[in-house]
């Protein structure tokens, strides 16, 4: 059985109280010799241990109080493939869905309830042997690439992202986080090559083809860009972030449909509201009100009415005086 030593404890968060018994959770690690657990039934507080106490291994239960598992990654900024840590989804039955959404998001494993001592040491091992990987080049690139864009040297990091995929053209750990750093400055094209090239060997990857989505969406390609969210929905149904990432792309279609219709009929008073609504989901709330003054002169009575109640709104929502 695995012994921690004193002079090296690992740091273990859980967080829930739904699967992650404290009681039950302290006496299976404890076990193991030296660790220190901290547990959180809050996101709040999830989030401000993981931050300060950066622990080795977390255990998280798909959904808990004040928000779920996905969430809690995303305000950690995503999980790192390069990290020193392991991070364990707890779920009260095998799901089909959650598996594929660990896969996606880059989840180490699921605990499935019941589980026992042997599981919990077994995971421990798993994360010891992940942790005897740190001296892989690809692992030691991505770490650097990550601590300058953490530290917001953007140039030096675009650098060694670049630097990275380039190193590690196979690697799609590697390409996947070179996209996302990219997508994440802007660099739509930089992106959509990078998860284009980890397609072409696993067309069934659901991060590079969310990541190939979004990267198209951001250039203006929707229909294609929804092409791609949906393949990714198909293969992992559950990531509820990539709804909303749905819902944002087929509103910016309607619009440009929206558009096109406008530049027929320039003096239609219900495609000139429609656009002005559609401004008003994507939270444009100035372009909205310059949109309608600009389009004042050619609406009707009952359109400038509307008109007038979709300004305000614009206005009270936007902080605009």
């Amino acid at each position: 059985m695995i012994k921690i030593p004193k002079d090296n404890p690992l740091q273990i968060l859980s967080i829930g109280t739904k699967i992650l018994l404290k009681d039950v959770m302290d006496q299976y690690l404890r076990s193991l010799g030296e660790v220190k657990t901290f547990y959180a039934s809050k996101m709040s507080v999830a989030v401000e241990t993981f931050n300060e106490k950066r622990p080795h291994i977390i255990f998280c239960e798909h959904g808990f109080p004040e928000g779920s598992a996905l969430e809690f990654i995303q305000y950690c900024g995503g999980l790192d493939p390069s990290a020193d840590q392991y991070f364990v989804l707890a779920v009260e039955e095998h799901d089909e869905g959650l598996v594929a959404l660990a896969v996606e998001k880059g989840i180490d494993e699921i605990l499935v309830k019941p589980f026992s001592i042997d599981t919990i040491h077994q995971i421990v091992e798993r994360y010891l042997e992940k942790r005897d990987m740190a001296t892989d080049d690809w692992i030691i690139d991505l770490r650097k690439a990550r601590r300058s864009f953490l530290e917001k040297r953007f140039l030096e990091a675009e650098d060694l992202y670049a630097n990275a995929c380039r190193r590690h053209p196979n690697n799609a750990a590697v390409l996947l986080e070179g996209a996302d750093f990219f997508l994440r400055r802007g660099y739509g094209n930089q992106a959509q090559t990078l998860s284009e090239t980890v397609l072409r060997e696993s067309p069934e990857n659901v991060r590079a083809l969310h990541i190939l989505g979004s990267a198209l969406k951001k250039q203006g390609q929707f229909k294609e860009a929804a092409t791609r969210f949906n393949r990714a929905q198909e293969i992992s149904p559950l990531n509820s972030l990539r709804h909303v990432e749905l819902a944002e792309t087929y509103v910016q279609m309607a619009e440009e449909q929206i558009q096109a219709a406008l530049k027929v009929e320039t003096e239609n008073s219900s495609l000139i509201l429609t656009k002005a609504k559609y401004q008003l989901l994507r939270r444009d709330y100035v372009a909205l009100v310059t949109y309608l003054d600009a389009k004042r002169a050619f609406l009707n009575d009952v359109a400038k009415k509307e008109a007038d109640n979709l300004t305000l709104l614009a206005k009270k929502l936007g902080g605009i005086r």
